[in-house]
C-alpha cells in the first residue's frame, strides 16, 4: 500500500513534471534543450523562413556583431545594416559559414552535431554525433569549469553504457581542433589496447570531419606507434598503460583521460596513485587543462574509490559524477495498471527510487527487468545502480540498508570548524587549562555544532572513542561527540564533533578529556576490543594505556556490569568490551537508528564506512578488503550506550568531582 505520507495526486503530478523533464526536445543544431546557459534569439532568414536559436551566453557577451545581427527582423535588413545593401545568394551563404565556424568556438553541442560521426550501436552506421541526455550532464559539468576559468577536473563512476568516454574525447578534441594550439593529450588505460580503441573516437571523428571545415589528418609522432599529431593544431594525442606505465611519453600535457581506473591494480613496484601522479603531475592548474578519471566501480576501498569518496567529500578538486539507471532514457516502461493501482503497490525500496528521483515509469522497468531476469537484491543493483554506493558495493552482505543509508545522507553537510583543540599543554592536568579551537586546514578535529554550556545538564554530551594505532598505515582513532539535548523535548541525538586520526595512544587520552570537558564534561565510552588485539593494523589493544592515563584525573567514565558467572558479585569494570555479542548489538543499534531517523549524522564520512560494511561469508562483521570501519565502531558504541543513559536533565550546580583511583589491568 502507498504511505500515508504520500498524496497520489501530487505523485502523479511529479511523475508528469520527470517525464517531461526526461523527454524535453533537444535539439543541437537549433541550440535548443541545451545544459549549458543559452540566449534566445530569431532572425527571418533569406528564404523568408522564422529562425529560432538558442545561442550561448557566452557568444552573444563576447561577440557584438552576432548580438547586433540578431537584433534586426529579418537577416537581410541585417546585412544591410553592415553595408551590404541589396544581399545576393552568394552574401547569404558566405554569411551562414562565417556564423557556423563563429559558433563552433562556443557552441560544443552544435560542433559535434556539425562535424563529429559516430557509429550507432543499433545499425552500426555512421551518424552525426548529439550528445543523450547523460552525455549532456556530464557536458553541462565540464561547461561550468571551462566558462568560470577554472581547470577541468571531473570524477566520472559509469554504471551503464551511456558514452562517457566518446564525450570525453570529443570535447578534448573540440578544445584542441577549435580552441587551443600546443593542447597535448594523453589517453592512459588499465592495458594499452583499451587506450587504443578510445584514441580510435578521435580516428573515426579526424577520417570523417567535412572539408568545408578544415581537415584533420593525424600522422605518427616522432616515429611512436602510441603518438599522433595533429601538425595544423600542434597537438598531440598519446596512449599508455598502467601496465605498461614506463612507455608513457614525458612532455607537456595539458588535458588525460584516464579510463577503467577501477581496473588499475598495485603490483610489484607500480601503484595506481604513483602512475597516475605521473601522468598528471606535468599538467598545470591553469584554465581548460582537463583531467577525466572514468570508470565502472570495481568494489571499494581500492584506488578509484578512494579518489571518488575524495572528490565526493570535497577534499580534491574534482567534481564527482554519477549517472543512475533511471537517469539514461531507455530504462522507462509503460504501466499496464493505473498510476493509483501501481502506486498502491510500491514497496520500501521503490519508494527509495522514487525519492532519488526515478519516474514511476522507470520504478516499473526496473521490478519488470529484476522479475524478468530473475536477478537477487544484489545482482540488480550491481548491474543497475541507484546511487554510487550501489555501484560499488561489494560481494559481501550489507549490513546496512542502502536506502537507509542515503536518507541519513541527507544530514550530511561540511563541518562548521575543521582543526584542533590547543591548551595549556597536551597531557596532564594543565591540558584543560586555557583550551581554544583552533583552525588548520588539515585538522583532525570537525566540529558541527560549537560546545553549548549556557546550562548545565546531566547526561547532555556522549564521548564515545574507537582506538586505533599510530603510524599512517595503522587503523584510525576516532573520537565522536553525540549531543542528546533534543531527547528532553521528545527529540533526537546529533552527532555534533568527530576527530579523526593517528597519534600515540597516551596523547589520544587527553585529547579525548579535552573534547569531553568542553562538552560538558560528557560522559566517555572507550572500546575495548578483544577482537582485534591480534591485528597488526591497530598496534595491539591500548585500553589500559589510554585508562592508566586519564581515570585518575577525569571521573565520568562509561562502566559496564559484569556478572561472575560463578555465582560472586556483579562488578563493574570500565569501557564497552567488544565480542562477537555485543558488537552484534551496537551494529543492530546503530542500524535501527539509521532506518529510524533516530539521530542525526552529519559526518559524511560515516556514511561511506556504511556503504562498504558488510557481513563476511564466515559471519563476521566489518569493512570489505582495503576499506576502514573505525568510524562506524566508535559511532554505534555511541548509539548504544546513548540508549541507555537516562534523559538528559537541566541542574543548577555542577556535579562535585570525585577522585578514582588509578586504572590498573585488576579493575578489568
Amino acid at each position: 500500500m502507498a504511505s500515508p505520507r504520500h498524496d497520489i495526486e501530487t505523485i502523479i503530478r511529479e511523475n508528469i513534471r520527470r517525464l517531461d523533464e526526461m523527454y524535453s526536445p533537444y535539439n543541437p543544431y537549433t541550440g535548443e534543450g541545451s545544459p549549458t546557459p543559452r540566449v534566445k534569439v530569431s532572425i527571418v532568414n533569406e528564404r523568408k523562413e522564422l529562425v529560432e536559436l538558442w545561442l550561448p551566453e557566452e557568444m552573444i557577451k563576447e561577440e557584438p556583431l552576432v548580438a547586433r545581427i540578431f537584433e534586426s527582423d529579418t537577416l537581410e535588413a541585417a546585412l544591410q545594416r553592415n553595408g551590404i545593401l541589396a544581399p545576393r545568394k552568394e552574401h547569404y551563404m558566405e554569411f551562414w559559414r562565417w556564423f557556423n565556424k563563429l559558433r563552433f568556438i562556443y557552441d560544443f553541442e552544435f560542433w559535434c552535431a556539425a562535424t563529429v560521426k559516430i557509429q550507432d550501436k543499433r545499425t552500426k552506421k555512421d551518424i552525426p554525433f548529439r550528445p543523450n541526455k547523460p552525455q549532456r550532464r556530464l557536458l553541462a559539468e565540464l561547461e561550468k569549469m571551462r566558462l568560470a576559468g577554472i581547470p577541468i577536473r571531473i570524477i566520472i563512476v559509469k554504471a551503464r553504457q551511456w558514452g562517457g568516454s566518446t564525450l570525453i574525447q570529443m570535447y578534448m578534441a573540440w578544445l584542441q581542433l577549435i580552441l587551443l594550439t600546443g593542447w597535448h593529450s594523453v589517453i592512459v588505460t588499465d592495458v594499452e589496447n583499451q587506450a587504443r580503441r578510445i584514441r580510435g573516437m578521435y580516428t573515426k571523428m579526424a577520417e570523417n570531419y567535412p572539408v568545408e571545415f578544415g581537415s584533420v589528418k593525424m600522422d605518427p609522432y616522432e616515429g611512436s606507434p602510441k603518438s599522433r599529431i595533429i601538425e595544423q593544431r600542434d597537438c598531440v594525442i598519446t596512449i599508455g598503460s598502467m601496465q605498461k606505465p614506463e612507455n608513457l611519453r614525458t612532455f607537456d600535457i595539458a588535458m588525460a583521460h584516464l579510463s577503467e581506473v577501477g581496473l588499475w591494480k598495485e603490483t610489484m613496484g607500480k601503484k595506481p596513485e604513483d602512475v597516475m601522479q605521473s601522468v598528471i603531475g606535468s599538467i598545470s592548474s591553469d584554465p581548460m587543462t582537463l583531467v577525466a578519471l572514468e570508470s565502472t566501480a570495481k568494489g571499494v576501498g581500492n584506488f578509484f574509490h578512494k579518489r571518488w569518496l575524495d572528490a565526493k567529500n570535497g577534499v580534491s578538486g574534482y567534481f564527482p559524477l554519477f549517472v543512475p539507471w533511471f537517469g539514461i532514457e531507455n530504462y522507462q516502461k509503460k504501466l499496464s495498471e493505473t498510476y493509483a493501482e501501481f502506486i498502491g503497490k510500491m514497496d520500501s525500496y521503490d519508494w527509495f527510487l522514487w525519492s532519488l528521483g526515478a519516474t514511476l515509469e522507470g520504478i516499473n522497468w526496473y521490478k519488470e527487468h529484476k522479475r524478468r531476469e530473475r536477478l537477487d537484491d544484489w545482482r540488480m543493483q550491481s548491474e543497475f545502480p541507484s546511487t554510487a554506493e550501489e555501484a560499488f558495493q561489494s560481494t559481501g552482505r550489507r549490513c546496512f540498508a542502502p536506502q537507509h543509508v542515503a536518507k541519513s545522507r541527507r544530514n550530511n553537510r561540511p563541518p562548521i570548524f575543521i582543526g584542533e583543540i590547543f591548551a595549556d599543554s597536551d597531557r596532564g592536568e594543565t591540558c584543560t587549562k586555557n583550551m581554544r579551537f583552533e583552525k588548520t586546514a588539515d585538522g583532525c578535529l570537525w566540529v558541527w555544532a560549537m560546545p553549548d554550556n549556557a546550562e548545565i545538564i546531566k547526561n547532555r554530551y556522549l564521548v564515545s572513542v574507537d582506538i586505533g594505532g599510530r603510524w599512517s598505515g595503522a587503523d584510525y582513532s576516532v573520537i565522536r561527540v553525540f549531543d542528546r539535548y533534543w531527547r528532553m523535548e521528545g527529540g533526537v541525538d546529533e552527532a555534533v564533533a568527530t576527530w579523526k586520526g593517528h597519534m600515540d595512544q597516551d596523547l589520544l587520552a587527553w585529547k579525548m578529556v579535552q573534547i569531553a570537558t568542553l562538552y560538558g564534561n560528557a560522559e566517555i565510552v572507550i572500546e575495548t576490543n578483544s577482537l582485534r588485539t591480534e591485528k597488526a593494523d591497530t598496534d595491539g589493544d591500548h585500553f589500559f594505556t589510554v585508562l592508566d592515563e586519564i581515570a585518575e584525573f577525569y571521573d565520568n567514565l562509561y562502566c559496564r556490569e559484569v556478572i561472575d558467572t560463578a555465582g560472586g558479585p556483579v562488578t563493574k569494570k570500565y569501557g564497552f568490551h567488544t565480542n562477537t555479542k555485543s558488537k552484534q548489538l551496537a551494529i543492530d543499534t546503530l542500524s535501527a537508528d539509521i532506518r529510524d531517523d533516530s539521530y542525526v549524522e552529519y559526518d559524511s564520512r560515516v556514511c561511506d564506512e556504511e556503504d562498504s560494511y558488510e557481513v563476511k561469508t564466515n559471519g563476521t562483521l566489518g569493512a570489505v578488503d582495503g576499506a576502514h570501519d573505525d568510524m562506524v565502531m566508535a559511532t554505534a558504541i555511541g548509539r548504544y550506550v546513548s540508549s541507555t543513559m537516562p534523559v538528559p536533565e537541566i541542574i543548577k550546580t555542577n556535579n562535585t568531582k570525585k577522585t578514582r583511583r588509578k586504572a590498573n589491568e585488576s579493575t578489568f
